[in-house]
């Protein structure tokens, strides 16, 4: 090995340790597929689940890390529940799509007057314990909580789960294609019936692994059979109009916005003027998920600050969402610009960071709309994301949706930037009726009663 080789090694294994350091999802990843090939419990797990499916689930091994996971649980004839399927709900790592899933969840076990059990697929590792997942659950849901203040939503590990013993009508929930997966697995296998089986789709999720494996499995799970509720209009739109998949109106609900506290932001949120002159940006910027466009963020901010160089304003730059080494931005005039990196934030602090700014910058390229622009604008803040085959233009006046590339987010940036500086925030401003779809409880509602008409399984 020559000298230069060697010290791109080097370099290479540095950035890898400081991103396995910074950054708890990465590291998941890492000792999920370090258990799959190496020693550990990891691979015990997998082998216990080898052993107990039928061979009808056989040829699915090593599809995919879930592939198995679900195949051979245990059944029995006993009160029906409602099992979510999550990937993991860990402290950090539990976004908006997870709370989505739990809302989804609990709503139909009121609905259905069944309890609600959580099976986490993703191998343990610290951090996501069943009963660190099931205190997170009691701490965003206090109505779950039991008559002793503990928490009733109980939460299985990957590891526990053959140890289990699931109702033969359970109504079971995907989210995560990962998990839908699994679980079309498990009706192939006999254990799980299709007709009580939903899946929350949240967004295109075959994007995530383009042009491969995962990529044709995760799209195979919409035509799984399975009955699905999708997260936002835009996506439902999407599915359409590439996967020629029909789901109803009344099955496509809204993202769950917090309005009360986006109304408490916008009141508490000042203008530039109010705050000494400087106008905050904040970035949505997540290096992991490439969906996110982090290095097209990157040089959007930085085309910003050349354009905001004539210009006599005093701007901070500001991430939140993942952590990451903070950025240089260059200089406009004798001011050099830096990102300031936040990391991942509590749920009340990131509320709270989003009311010290003016401008946001969220970027996704996936039809689902998420919600770090629509935070910003209902709360009175610009913002600036990028179209994406028509789903984003149009969808509340303080966002502006323009092409996905460095110039002309920039461009929108600067822009936007120059708007805060001269008319401050605009007040509290709703979604219009319908923009993004229907209420979630409606959706449930729904699903509710075509669940309790399934007849018991066995019956003619």
């Amino acid at each position: 090995m020559n000298l230069e080789k060697a010290r791109r090694l080097v370099a290479d294994l540095a950035r890898v340790n400081e991103r396995y350091l910074r950054d708890g999802r990465y590291r998941n990843d890492i000792r999920e597929r370090l258990g799959r090939t190496g020693s550990g419990s990891g691979v015990g797990v997998v082998w216990r689940e080898r052993d107990r499916v039928p061979e009808r689930a056989r040829p699915f091994e090593g599809l995919v890390e879930t592939s198995l996971a679900l195949a051979g649980i245990q059944t029995a004839t006993r009160e029906g529940q409602v099992v979510l399927v999550v990937d993991e709900v860990r402290e950090g790592a539990a976004f908006a799509g997870v709370q989505t899933a739990l809302s989804v969840a609990i709503e139909l076990g009121e609905r259905l007057a069944r309890t609600v059990r959580v099976v986490m697929v993703r191998s343990t590792t610290p951090g996501n314990s069943g009963a660190a997942a099931e205190a997170l659950i009691a701490e965003r849901f206090p109505t779950t909580r039991d008559t002793a203040g503990g928490p009733s939503v109980r939460v299985v590990p990957r590891e526990d789960i053959l140890a289990q013993v699931f109702g033969d009508e359970d109504v079971w929930i995907a989210t995560h294609w990962k998990t839908a997966h699994a679980l079309d697995v498990a009706v192939r296998s006999g254990v799980v019936d299709r007709d009580r089986v939903v899946y929350v789709v949240q967004d295109y999720e075959p994007g995530f692994s383009p042009w491969s494996t995962d990529y044709a499995v995760a799209a195979s799970t919409y035509r799984a059979g399975f009955r699905m509720l999708v997260n936002s209009a835009p996506l439902q739109r999407y599915l359409h109009d590439v996967e020629g998949i029909v789901v109803p109106d009344d099955a496509t609900f809204a993202p769950h916005l917090d309005m009360e506290k986006l109304q408490r932001v916008a009141e508490a949120r000042r203008s530039p003027a109010e705050d000494g002159g400087v106008v905050r940006v904040l970035f949505y910027g997540r290096p992991s998920k490439h969906r996110n466009l982090f290095r097209l963020g990157v040089a959007a901010l930085r085309v910003a600050v050349q354009e905001l160089a004539v210009d006599d304003l005093r701007v901070e730059f500001h991430s939140a969402g993942e952590m990451h080494a903070d950025v240089e931005l260059g200089s406009a005039g004798r001011i050099a610009h830096r990102l300031i990196a936040h990391g991942t934030m509590p749920w009340d602090q990131y509320f709270h960071f989003i009311a010290s700014t003016n401008v946001v910058l969220a970027l996704q390229h996936s039809p689902h709309p998420s919600h770090p622009p629509f935070d910003g604008a209902l709360s009175g803040a610009r913002v600036v994301t990028n179209e994406f085959h028509g789903t984003r233009g149009g969808l509340h006046p303080n966002i502006e949706a323009v092409a996905t590339d460095a110039g002309s987010l920039g461009h929108a940036l600067a822009g936007a930037v120059r708007r805060a500086a001269a008319d401050g925030p605009t007040s509290f401003t709703p979604l219009a009726d319908g923009v993004l779809g229907g209420a979630l409880k409606d959706a449930v509602a729904r699903l509710a009663v075509d669940l309790s008409a399934v007849p018991p399984r066995g019956a003619d």
